[in-house]
């Protein structure tokens, strides 16, 4: 697969040439990524491959909270917490946009980032983040069931988009999770 590098992409740096084969998805890259920095909305990462741009995520700050996903989805995602440590909201990050390059996809990239996110909040813990969420196109749900991602509710499996979690006690030694 060779090596790969993740690098903070900053509101000036260069925009590499980038097709991931979804114009919005390139769109947000070139432009709106910019955007989203300068307002502190989101920080875009790229990912490289021997010096070569094959793919990009963005993340921000941000929480599953009880009266917007309904009580049930979030007791069903919290159920491993002790009941005293359920939350009105808890914490989460939001991959809000990840691409891979049109020429890398289906080779594993996506699966190897979406571990290296996984690891990132995990490692240390930096943010108390408990919960990685995305709100996936149709398209991609099954590439995130396959990493790990539940749906969080029924409410939207009618939409464009379905709001998914991964809970990120499940990527720390099974040996530590409370029961």
């Amino acid at each position: 697969m060779g090596k790969i590098s993740v690098l903070r992409l900053e509101v000036d740096d260069e925009r590499q040439p980038f097709d991931c084969g979804d114009p919005d998805l390139n769109e947000f890259f070139e432009i709106d990524s910019r955007k989203s920095s300068l307002e502190l909305l989101s920080v875009t990462y790229v990912v490289q491959k021997e010096g070569h741009l094959v793919a990009f995520f963005s993340v921000s700050n941000d929480s599953l909270k009880r009266e917007e996903v309904g009580r049930e989805p979030l007791k069903r995602a919290t159920h491993r917490m002790p009941k005293q440590k359920r939350y009105k909201s808890l914490p989460a990050v939001k991959v809000g946009r990840f691409a891979v390059a049109k020429e890398e996809q289906s080779c594993g990239l996506g699966r190897r980032i979406l571990d290296f996110i996984k690891a990132w909040f995990t490692v240390g813990n930096k943010t108390g983040c408990r919960f990685i969420i995305v709100d996936a196109y149709k398209k991609s749900t099954g590439f995130y069931l396959r990493n790990g991602f539940s749906f969080l509710s029924e409410k939207d499996k009618d939409d464009e988009t379905r709001l998914m979690y991964f809970d990120l006690i499940l990527a720390i030694n099974k040996d530590d999770v409370p029961a």
